[in-house]
This record gives structure tokens, sequence and C-alpha cells, in this order.
């Protein structure tokens, strides 16, 4: 009996540990304060965003592929679909990280 709740209290370790390590990892693409870096975000990220479903999340993961990262969350117009009035609604959401600002800056 003993080793039954040896062996419980093993699993519940592995398992409390695998849950961490899963959400630590889940937000690769989201900045500490709940911002969306533009250069680093998935899809399924993206799509977290309003005004954004799984067709323009792709577009914009294209775009990014195609141009490179994104110099300012600007650039995000030039993605169809996304006009002034989608941009102003995620504006305050997104952000390009560091090292694009450091590229656009030079």
């Amino acid at each position: 009996m003993r080793n039954i709740h040896q062996l419980s209290r093993s699993y519940f370790t592995i398992s409390l540990l695998a849950l961490m390590l899963v959400v630590s990892f889940s937000g690769i693409g989201f900045a500490g304060d709940g911002q969306v870096d533009l250069n680093t975000s998935t899809g399924k990220e993206l799509q977290q965003l309003p005004g954004i479903g799984k067709g323009l999340a792709k577009r914009i993961v294209e775009y990014r592929t195609t141009n490179g990262p994104f110099k300012s969350v600007e650039e995000l117009m030039k993605v169809k679909g996304i006009g002034k009035k989608t941009f102003a609604k995620m504006k305050e959401r997104l952000t390009i990280g560091e090292s694009a600002a450091v590229v656009a800056a030079q």
C-alpha cells in the first residue's frame, strides 16, 4: 500500500511539472503584459486579437514569412483585410519585440 502512495505522489509531481512547463511555453508569442508580438506569434495566438480570425491570422503569418519581420505595428495594415478600424481595435495589444525594433532603428 505504501508503494502505491509513493507512486501516486511521483505521478502527481511529474504531472504538475509537465503542466507548469506547458503553461510557461504556451505564451511564447505573448509579451509579459498581455501584448501579442507580431514577429513571433503563431496563428492561434494572433487569433486572440480583436477582429482577427483564422484567415487573417494566416495572412499575417504569410506576410511575415514573405516580407520578413514587422518593423512597426503599423505595418500590419499592409496585410490584406486589416484597415484602420481593425488596427485601432488591437493597436494597444501589439508589439514587434526588441530585435525587430533594433533592426528598424538602424
